[in-house]
């Protein structure tokens, strides 16, 4: 993960160089060389060394040197009184490859006219920037990297929180069954011992640091740990006000989105209600009216919660109609425009004796951007296919963040998967298809449509398939109670292995995650009898009866939910659990092979 942050810091490095106007906004820097750098608690790491100079009486700036295997190319500059922006190209070569970007740096004049401090990178993911006067001329190896006074000690806190990520990662690549065993075992003791020692870590960086960069990612990091850590509200105020020190510099637009962060952990966290309003009360009161309504509901959404914790309820409430109108707009846009394609209806099958049903079961989460293409194919099948020739089924997982539609069956079917197809199954998005991984992978909206054709291709040539497996049923609530019956026909000897599952589905879930997605449609929430589901060879004349009782079925989500927030507080706090627009789907399944031999969905009436 530090590797991966580093790698991304040089990126978002190359994202941007600032100039400035002097405090006095007389004149711009003073003429000469620039270093450009992000700024870590670790240290800074260096872009390129620019050039500052007035050219007919505007400031400008222009490329000295750029760090080892990167090309920096200024694209246009503006300074408007101390806010200066600057946007350049980033070419970067690493193993034979090229890769391109372009960011923009933004900045603000401070006291001292030799450095900018600002940011680079996006509203979600900024990062600390620096342009300082230098007597450089050229970069290389070794002075890229500068190391800060406390980068030992962070350094010694990220080694012990990233090795779980590292055995984790391990884990998923191995096909060894108990190699994989042991792997997650050490993973499960590397995460309980990161938690148990970097809290006082942290806390010795901010003692013997004070004031520095590296204090205020301590204080960061203690706050993002904030039930682990077990702040006292106290101390949550002092790291509040640790990090806002730090921020301040490097302008509103950094201060805001960190701040945000800080406060989305702390809302989450009882007794901490009052450090949390003082993180994201700020940003909200300079909330602009016409910024994006996704913006506005982030930051409205965790200043309600803030409010709410800090026992200030009918302020919070006040908030309410606002909100409502920003996420009509978000879901009125969405609807519009997605999918970004017009879904073609399936034609029919070719082959008349074709009556194999297809199965879709598609693991994803709410927090994960390469879901999004997968998520919106998804969705336009819905459309193509009659529920009679596929099923198709969402099963949401706690990757890469907290999802509120993840549930212990959804893991446990997860489980199921990854214990067969461990090299298939490696993360999110996976899609199987009739009990077998195909297709995995996603991406952005843009390749929606191409994961459509894909998935397509594989049930058009599943429906011409036939079995002499039959399944028919009905599903009907009274109230709370939700019974299935199931009738099993066309298997005369089941073999030992084969196993009849109920899954109760919510047709439409409206959740705003991070990644965009705002409707998440088929989703599981319960396998109900149980995930393993019940040997075919133990039905009775091939029948089976199953009930839920929805009420307690949403008070065990509940519970689920809350306790996991303790530890990884969710993105968006609302917990979609209406458990209305529900439909039952049973499936017949060789446990042995993975083999999906028939699957039936049924309405629920009453």
């Amino acid at each position: 993960m530090f590797l991966k942050r580093s790698l991304a810091a040089a990126l978002m490095l190359a994202a941007g160089v600032a100039l400035a106007a002097r405090p006095d906004d007389k004149a711009p820097l003073a003429d000469g060389n620039y270093l450009l750098s992000t700024v870590s608690g670790t240290g800074e790491r260096a872009l390129c060394v620019l050039k500052v100079e007035a050219k007919d009486g505007k400031p400008t700036a222009t490329v000295v040197a750029s760090m080892p295997n990167t090309e920096v190319t200024v694209k246009e500059f503006k300074a408007s009184g101390k806010d200066v922006t600057l946007t350049v190209a980033l070419k970067q070569s690493s193993s034979g490859r090229v890769f391109n970007s372009e960011q923009t740096f933004a900045g603000t004049a401070g006291g001292d006219p030799k450095a900018v401090l600002g940011t680079v990178g996006s509203d979600q993911l900024p990062q600390r920037a620096k342009l300082a006067a230098t007597d450089k001329t050229e970069l290389d190896r070794d002075s890229v990297l500068v190391r800060g006074p406390a980068a030992e000690a962070l350094m010694k806190v990220q080694q012990l929180t990233s090795r779980s990520l590292s055995l984790q990662f391990k884990a998923q690549q191995t096909k060894d069954a108990e190699q994989r065993k042991e792997l997650m075992a050490q993973m499960v003791e590397a995460r309980k011992e990161a938690a148990e020692k970097a809290p006082a870590m942290y806390r010795e960086v901010i003692e013997k640091h004070p004031g520095t960069a590296a204090a205020a990612d301590a204080a960061m990091n203690l706050i993002r740990a904030a039930a682990t850590a077990k702040l006292s509200a106290d101390e949550a105020a002092k790291l509040v006000e640790a990090v806002r020190k730090d921020l301040r510099p490097c302008g509103p637009r950094y201060a805001n989105a960190i701040l945000s962060q800080a406060a989305e952990r702390l809302v989450s966290q009882k007794g901490l209600g009052a450090a949390a309003l003082a993180a994201i009360e700020p940003a909200a009161k300079a909330l602009s009216p016409d910024a994006p309504p996704a913006s506005q509901v982030k930051v409205l959404t965790t200043y309600k919660s803030a409010l709410a914790g800090a026992g200030k309820a009918e302020q919070a409430k006040a908030l309410e109609q606002r909100l409502m109108r920003l996420e009509k707009v978000l879901d009125d846009e969405y609807l519009r425009k997605v999918p970004p394609f017009q879904p073609v209806k399936y034609a029919g099958r070719k082959e008349k004796e074709a009556n194999r049903v297809a199965v879709m079961e598609l693991f994803t989460g709410a927090q994960c951007p390469p879901c999004v293409a997968a998520d919106v194919a998804f969705d336009a099948l819905l459309k193509s296919y009659a529920p009679t020739d596929v099923v198709l089924l969402q099963y949401h997982m706690h990757i890469p963040g907290p999802d509120p539609m993840t549930n212990p069956d959804t893991i446990a079917r997860w489980d199921h998967y990854r214990e067969k197809f461990p090299s298939d199954m490696r993360g999110v998005p996976s899609t199987v298809f009739n009990g077998k991984p195909q297709a995995g992978g996603g991406g952005a909206m843009t390749n929606a449509e191409k994961k459509f054709e894909q998935y397509r291709d594989i049930l058009d040539k599943a429906l011409e398939q036939s079995t002499d497996v039959k399944l028919a049923g009905t599903a009907k609530r009274d109230g709370d109670k939700l019974t299935a019956t199931v009738e099993l026909t066309g298997m005369k000897e089941p073999k030992k292995g084969v196993v009849l599952r109920l899954v109760l589905v919510e047709e439409t879930i409206r959740y705003a995650g991070s990644n965009g997605v705002r409707f998440h449609h088929h989703v599981v929430r319960s396998l109900f009898g149980k995930p393993a589901g019940l040997p075919v060879a133990d039905l009775k004349d091939g029948k089976h009866i199953a009930s839920v009782d929805l009420a307690d079925l949403r008070a065990k989500l509940t519970e689920y939910l809350t306790e996991f927030e303790k530890d990884r507080p969710f993105s968006n706090p609302s917990k979609p659990l209406d458990l209305a627009g529900l439909k039952v789907v049973a499936l017949v399944q060789d446990d042995e092979t993975g083999e999906v031999l028939q699957a039936a969905q049924f309405d629920v009436g009453g």
